[in-house]
C-alpha cells in the first residue's frame, strides 16, 4: 500500500500528542524580537520528564516503511528547523505491532513541532527527496529503543507540497 503524506497542520494530532508551530502559535509560544533577532519559546516544558537532545539524519522519501518504535517511559518532541521531514505515526493496538493500514505520514515544515504521547508508534523522520536532519527531545531509557516490524507492506510517498 502507498501512504501519502498529510501536512501535520491539517491533521487532527490530538490522539497522538500535541502539535504546534513555533512561529504561528500565539497561545502556547511566547514571541519576542529586536532589530537583530526573533525569539520563539514554548510557554510550558515540552515533555514531562527531564529530556535529552538528539539529532537524527533521516534518509530520503519515498521509502519502504519496515519498522517503528514506541516509548513507555517518555514523550518525544520532534522539531523541524529547516528542510521538511516526514514523521510516520500509528496508535498503539495493545500488544500488537503497528499495522501499515493504521499509519499516518505527517509532513512537518519549518517551525513545526510534534510532541508524541507515550506509546505512540513512530519511525525516524525522512527528508523529502533527500536526506534531512531534525532534532528531538526525549528521556533516555535504560534500554535502547526496540524497533518492531510493521504488519503489512507500506511505501511512504511524499506529496508535492513545497
Amino acid at each position: 500500500m502507498i501512504i501519502h503524506t498529510e501536512k501535520i497542520r491539517d491533521f487532527d494530532f490530538r490522539d497522538y500528542g500535541i502539535y504546534f508551530n513555533m512561529f504561528r502559535d500565539r497561545e502556547r509560544v511566547m514571541h519576542s524580537s529586536s532589530v537583530s533577532f526573533e525569539d520563539h519559546m514554548t510557554c510550558l516544558p515540552l515533555i514531562d520528564t527531564p529530556g535529552h537532545l538528539g539529532c537524527t539524519i533521516g534518509q530520503s522519501a519515498p521509502y519502504a516503511l519496515h519498522s517503528m518504535e514506541k516509548h513507555a517511559h517518555t514523550m518525544e518532541a520532534v522539531f523541524c528547523a529547516a528542510d521538511p521531514v516526514i514523521l510516520c505515526v500509528a496508535k498503539p493496538c495493545g500488544d500488537r505491532p503497528p499495522r501499515a493500514a493504521d499509519v499516518h505520514a505527517l509532513l512537518l515544515g519549518r517551525g513545526d513541532v510534534a510532541v508524541l504521547k507515550r506509546d505512540i508508534w513512530h519511525d525516524a523522520c525522512h527528508g523529502v527527496g533527500r536526506p534531512a536532519a531534525y532534532y528531538y527531545i526525549a528521556s533516555r531509557g535504560e534500554n535502547p529503543a526496540e524497533w518492531v516490524k510493521v504488519e503489512g507492506e507500506a511505501v511512504v510517498e511524499p506529496d508535492d507540497f513545497f
